[in-house]
């Protein structure tokens, strides 16, 4: 039995280790609109001592499947570690390295990426190999552990992973499962990795995660980006991208001789307490002064109401302490009259930072908002009109005087599903709309709709939830379950799903931040593109309270704020924090956030 755990902890003396290494023959990919994803994976000609040895990243890369098994190469042949020769994948990394237990030779073989986060390699907790579960359906019983590769999960779902795990390497590529495939449910005492959506049927291995995607038939089973998530945990806060060997390289020849980048890398001390999340100013629930004149951050939670926060002390708005008739806030709005609206499940509020306000309910007949379920909201000025979303009335909208009601029976929106509305910036009466059944753009002034779904259009899913205006006027839509589509025409578009970085493929909110990036929160945490590049923070690599991210907005400072299932994290363009209960939030479950300077 051969458990290869790849190179220790980071020395703190890197050296080469290595003679001459010279190019004998080369594959260079690249992908597509993306210059970081340009890397060779080389046959290098190594010299150790007097020897001279092979290290055939080609080969093996080729071998053992290629782009769909490990993905676009996310860094050139480089040396962390003395005598050691490593190249990362986004969904792996492949070592050369001597194995003293195998008479001190040097081979070529995958790391065991998954041991880093729940294996014990690295300083990881050992989450163990869940011996209770058993599969009972046929396959292949491999390894220490004895469990099984089948073609059926534990419950009798066909997820096709033997098939998958014998056509890209086997063993060599996967190592040995550590469970059976069964329904991730991220229950303590499972095997599990904390940025991963509950739900999904998974199957965990020394060396990858395979996932059953059952909602996308052409490619059913996926492969977590395994490769990304250590490079991010060894080189904490996207330090990697300070190494060229992690940047768009060009192609190398053969006869040429090779020079890796070595990195002697020190990850960076732990902020100092005073600057940490757990140590920024002790929220409170108390109402207690706010600044008068200041932006304030506003948190809609599912069990506490409004939150409010200055910069320094919270405050707390429940249906204790203001007009709210429910603590179940699903949507929050500032608008520039400095009111906040809140969606709820029961009805539509507006009110001060003090609590005080109206309630909006639902009429029977005549005048009224169209659902007391409010799961959107958007609008600049109540004479311009608030817009609410509404999970089976379609959508409302309020000008201070009278109510509108569009549903599907009624105007030309696509479904009565509404999930989200927003605002078209720069279009006079634009609004977009995400529904179960594709996009609707609306013209108020010249009373007109457009639409996008997959009958008419490239976009990925019509199962739609989240709608951006983003740079250049590229409308982004993000999906339940197929990521992430961009378009800025009807005849040019892009998708990005968790191949090409993006933390899940349920997709909750997008914002197009002022510095042109645009975020993504998902199930599986926050995700920006930058440059071409997706990155993404979870509890693992930034300590986000939760990776079930709901909503994101950005404060007059450029900040970024995240509501998540665990409380709210801020990132501040280098540094992420944590407000959770820990911190003393009044109330950890956000569901929505904004900002504003607020009456």
């Amino acid at each position: 039995m051969v458990l290869a755990l790849g190179p220790a902890t980071l020395t703190a003396q890197v050296t080469s280790g290595f003679g001459q290494i010279t190019v004998v023959d080369n594959t260079f990919l690249s992908a597509p609109d993306n210059p970081a994803l340009q890397h060779n994976i080389p046959r290098l000609s190594v010299t150790v001592g007097t020897e001279t040895l092979t290290a055939d990243f080609q080969d093996f890369y080729e071998r053992t499947g290629g782009l769909q098994r490990w993905g676009f190469a996310t860094s050139e042949v480089l040396i962390e570690e003395s005598g050691t020769l490593t190249q990362y994948y986004q969904r792996g990394v492949v070592d050369f390295h001597r194995r003293p237990d195998l008479g001190d030779i040097y081979v070529l073989e995958r790391r065991l990426t998954w041991d880093y986060f729940g294996g014990g390699a690295g300083g990881s907790p050992d989450l163990g190999v869940e011996p209770g579960t058993t599969n009972h359906n046929s396959g292949e019983q491999l390894g220490p552990w004895n469990h099984k590769v089948s073609n059926y999960s534990v419950g009798g779902r066909r997820t096709g992973f033997l098939d998958f795990f014998n056509a890209f390497g086997g063993v060599q590529a996967f190592g040995f499962p550590k469970t059976e495939a069964r329904v991730d449910t991220n229950a303590p005492g499972t095997v599990h990795i904390a940025a991963a959506t509950p739900g999904f049927v998974r199957q965990y291995f020394q060396a990858a995660v395979i996932e059953h995607h059952p909602l996308d038939p052409q490619d059913s089973v996926k492969l977590r980006l395994l490769g990304d998530d250590l490079r991010d945990q060894r080189y904490p806060g996207g330090d990697w991208r300070s190494f060229s060997a992690f940047n768009g390289a060009t192609a190398v020849t053969a006869g040429q001789v090779f020079t890796p980048q070595i990195i002697d890398y020190t990850p960076p001390s732990p902020t100092p307490a005073a600057t940490t999340p757990t140590a920024s100013p002790t929220p409170t629930s108390s109402l207690g002064p706010l600044s008068a004149t200041g932006e304030l951050i506003v948190v809609g939670t599912t069990d506490g109401g409004v939150l409010l926060y200055d910069g320094t002390n919270w405050r707390q708005l429940d249906k204790d302490r203001s007009v709210l008739g429910t603590n179940q806030v699903q949507a929050v709005l500032v608008d520039t009259d400095g009111q906040i609206w809140a969606g709820t499940n029961a009805g539509l509020f507006r009110l001060d930072r003090n609590g005080q306000g109206v309630e909006f309910r639902m009429a029977n007949t005549g005048n009224g908002i169209g659902s007391d379920n409010v799961r959107g909201l958007a609008g600049r000025h109540v004479s311009d009109g608030v817009w609410m979303a509404h999970p089976t009335q379609g959508a409302s909208r309020f000008d201070g005087q009278t109510w509108d009601r569009f549903r599907s029976d009624n105007t030309q929106m696509p479904s009565s599903n509404v999930r989200q509305v927003r605002v078209v910036v720069g279009v006079e009466g634009g609004l977009s709309f995400a529904t179960a059944n594709g996009v609707a753009l609306y013209d108020k002034v010249a009373g007109t709709w457009f639409f996008y779904n997959t009958s008419n259009s490239n976009i990925a899913s019509n199962n739609v939830t989240a709608v951006e205006a983003g740079p250049g006027g590229a409308l982004w839509f993000g999906t339940a379950d197929s990521g992430v589509s961009r378009t800025l025409n009807p005849l040019a578009w892009d998708h990005f799903d968790t191949g090409e970085g993006l933390g899940s493929n349920n997709v909750r909110d997008i914002l197009a931040a002022s510095d042109g990036t645009v975020w993504v929160a998902t199930g599986g945490g926050v995700s920006w593109l930058q440059n071409g590049v997706f990155s993404t923070a979870n509890v693992v690599n930034e300590g986000l309270p939760s990776n079930s991210v709901r909503a994101l907005a950005e404060d007059s400072q450029g900040r970024i704020w995240v509501a998540t299932d665990g409380g709210v994290a801020r990132f501040d363009g280098s540094t992420w924090t944590s407000f959770t209960s820990a911190q003393g939030l009044p109330a950890s479950t956000a569901s929505s956030i904004t900002t504003g300077f607020v009456r």
